[in-house]
């Protein structure tokens, strides 16, 4: 007896059934896994944004608290009283009437470091027992005022748990008390919790060392313990790690908050989130198995329609394949046509009116191509035209579109290449220069070796352009001129266009020469200590060119940066400050001074950055903790790890490292925390606001007390007047760089003023 046999078609129809049902069952599982990840990754998130509120929701209270302890200092007038002149009556008054109005308080009071209560709110029920041991020390001790978060309290009197909040306040004979806000910890709790609508979920506020300081549910028995698998390793992240209170397995998700070493997390137990997928996995497991009895069905009425429809498809496949390739492609080199390339620019006209992006159409043209046609015939010349194709095609991107208009004429359009007209012109020139390099090498034909050349002209299309012809009309005028110029060259249409893109070009070229007959030379600003007196430089590059004279750097520093030559002149900056820093060194007079100098971002990604600068300190015979190489934020979090890995190779020999425009950037407390910095420099956009925006001033306090607290120098730039500095040195900051103390300066007047500061008076 024959065995069945199935036709072709039918075969084909099995084979998709079968690979259906497969698809089917591979489908279901991955959305049924996918359900189960974006359960845990939603739920993760919504931890995420849950501690991000609560941490800014209590960073405004805490600074709102901070706030109002800081203005009892002026509203009291302490700076003019002595600890016995306080007129302790008018000040407890005072403070009774500021907790009736604010329903945070609990109540308030000032005490001097003996835990002796000056004045106060409500009677603080036993004095000293009332404060935690050591509170008040750990409130006196920074050298910068900042708010102090005590453990938690349970008071005698009412049972309730409650934390205290300490500032430092001076009082005109320089002694200092402190003022106290009591707070419930129910209170602290309700401020987290505001809004919380997730099923398990645990609050706590605590220490990176994991003391507990408030939590939801309520725990009072556990408050002021260690909680275990503390926080100390990391913060600011999602894990799966055992709850803080139950100590189920749950995604547990902390930040830190701005003030005392205190951070927020929240737990969600996996068991909970986790209730939802379990449901969701049986109706998916449902809808597959009735999808699969749906596509058998469908598959037995497919195999009689496609068995009918199979050959006229094919036929049809073929009468259409065979008409778009005659009408939209070149059937020499089978690039796109003339109709085709015309429909293209259109669309990328319509493309560049909606994202603002530059393109350059390249028109070439083969030089004395004729010349092979009638010296070699037409066959090599058909076959040389294959091989301009091939080249024109293997190095643009493959986005761009390479097009034979007819003859020897070919399209090259450069779609998307940069917002900026001048730097789209730049990369448009780099990429003809390129294929007229490739079309000028030689070609082998039948054994035969044949040179060409290339004249191209460019044309530029922006928001602004007029149609596909005038464009074309445009490169093709540029390209004669190529040839009326004497061929084998690249020109844009637009003149002006031209003469900038010559222009950048020959400024690169000059960067060059600067670097290799040291045109450059290095001015000297400035950075003074809390009495003025000079401890070190920042080096600023200056270009004396011999025709244009000086050259700001805000002209040639993004030139140098689009290519290697910012590494030479880096290279050459450092080793300059290096060659000064070790004249410096040999006297004792200057040998305190320190040198910052500036890294760009090409130069510290380069892989033997590190060894170059090794190299350096070697030929000069510097001291290493004399160098400050100052980095900014974009540069520090482009590529955090290797970030850390070079600068702390470099900080184990010794030289140190500046964060420069400290607080205009994305920074992160956790990334800063990493970082081996020695100084973080306040941006002059802050300094110079000081006085005229309160909120960036609180900022400049704020970037000062968060250095203070992870024990890294502060220097404030562009210092200009007496105000500034006596407002920096009120707060904290004891290092300063602006045009108050000197403006950069060749070297011979930075000594200068060295050399005034060393002579006796």
């Amino acid at each position: 007896m024959t065995g069945f046999k199935f036709k072709p078609i039918q075969s084909v129809v099995i084979g998709v059934v079968l690979a259906f049902l497969l698809a089917v069952s591979a489908a279901a599982a991955t959305l049924i896994w996918k359900l189960r990840a974006d359960a845990l990754a939603s739920s993760a998130t919504q931890a995420s944004r849950f501690v991000g509120s609560a941490v800014a929701s209590l960073n405004r209270t805490l600074l709102g608290v901070d706030v109002l302890l800081s203005s009892l200092e002026e509203s009291l007038a302490l700076a003019e009283q002595h600890p016995d002149s306080i007129d302790a009556p008018a000040a407890s008054q005072m403070m009774h009437t500021i907790v009736g109005r604010n329903l945070l308080l609990r109540r308030l009071a000032l005490m001097d470091a003996n835990a002796r209560t000056i004045a106060s709110s409500d009677a603080f029920e036993a004095g000293a027992k009332e404060v935690p041991t050591g509170f008040l020390n750990r409130v006196l001790s920074p050298q910068v005022a900042a708010l102090t978060i005590s453990e938690p309290l349970k008071q005698a009197s009412s049972g309730e748990h409650v934390l205290l909040l300490g500032r430092a306040l001076k009082l005109a004979d320089g002694s200092r008390v402190v003022a106290l806000a009591e707070v419930l910890v129910s209170q602290f709790n309700l401020i987290m919790s505001q809004g919380a609508d997730i099923p398990g979920l645990e609050i706590t506020l605590e220490r990176s060392n994991g003391q507990l300081l408030a939590a939801l549910p309520a725990k009072d028995r556990l408050l002021g313990s260690i909680l275990p698998d503390s926080f100390i390793q990391g913060l600011n992240r999602t894990e799966s790690r055992a709850a803080r209170l139950s100590g189920q397995t749950a995604l547990v998700s902390a930040q830190s908050i701005l003030y005392d070493d205190v951070l927020i997390a929240a737990s969600i137990p996996i068991d909970m989130i986790l209730t939802s997928w379990r449901s969701e996995t049986k109706l998916v497991t449902v809808v597959a198995l009735l999808f699969a009895a749906m596509v058998v069905a469908a598959g037995g009425l497919s195999i009689w329609y496609l068995e009918r429809m199979a050959q006229a498809r094919l036929t049809i496949k073929r009468s259409r394949d065979e008409i778009e390739h005659l009408a939209f492609y070149d059937h020499l080199t089978h690039l796109p046509n003339r109709m085709l390339l015309m429909d293209r620019l259109n669309h990328a006209l319509k493309s560049t009116a909606r994202t603002q992006c530059y393109g350059v159409m390249l028109f070439l043209d083969l030089d004395n191509f004729k010349d092979i046609n009638d010296t070699k015939g037409h066959d090599v010349g058909d076959q040389l035209l294959q091989q301009v194709a091939q080249r024109l095609s293997s190095h643009v991107r493959t986005n761009d579109t390479v097009a034979r208009l007819g003859g020897d004429e070919f399209v090259v359009l450069l779609e998307d290449l940069s917002k900026n007209p001048i730097e789209a012109a730049e990369l448009a020139r780099r990429v003809g220069k390129n294929l007229i390099s490739q079309l000028a090498q030689p070609y082998y034909i039948d054994g035969q070796e044949h040179k060409s050349s290339a004249s191209i002209g460019a044309a530029m299309y922006g928001a602004e352009s007029g149609g596909a012809a005038d464009l074309l009309k445009q490169a093709d005028i540029a390209m004669y001129r190529v040839k009326a110029l004497g061929r084998n060259d690249l020109c844009f249409f637009d003149p002006q266009m031209q003469a900038d893109i010559t222009a950048h070009a020959a400024l690169e070229v000059d960067l060059q020469n600067a670097v290799r007959l040291q045109q450059f030379m290095l001015f000297y600003q400035p950075q003074v200590g809390p009495q003025g007196h000079i401890v070190g430089a920042e080096v600023l590059i200056r270009w004396q060119h011999p025709t244009r004279g000086m050259v700001s750097p805000a002209e040639f520093i993004p030139v140098a940066e689009e290519s290697d030559v910012i590494n030479d002149i880096g290279l050459w900056v450092l080793h300059t400050a290096c060659q000064q820093l070790a004249k410096w060194q040999q006297f004792t007079s200057t040998a305190h001074l320190q040198l910052a100098v500036n890294v760009s971002a090409r130069q510290f990604r380069q892989a033997d950055f590190v060894s170059l600068v090794e190299q350096v300190i070697e030929q000069t015979s510097i001291l290493p903790h004399g160098l400050k190489l100052e980095l900014t934020e974009s540069l520090v979090l482009d590529d955090i790890d290797d970030t850390i890995g070079k600068m702390a190779v470099l900080k184990s020999l010794g030289v140190r490292f500046s964060m420069d425009d400290f607080g205009t950037g994305q920074s992160s407390l956790s990334y800063l925390t990493r970082l081996p910095l020695d100084q973080l420099k306040i941006d002059q956009s802050f300094v110079r606001n000081i006085g005229i925006k309160p909120s960036d001033g609180m900022i400049v306090q704020t970037i000062i007390g968060m250095a203070s607290n992870l024990g890294l120098e502060v220097i404030a730039e562009g210092v200009e007047t007496l105000d500034q500095q006596v407002f920096l040195d009120a707060h904290g900051c004891q290092l300063y760089q602006g045009y108050l103390f000197g403006k950069p300066s060749p070297l011979p007047g930075f000594e200068a003023l060295l050399r005034a500061e060393l002579s006796p008076v």
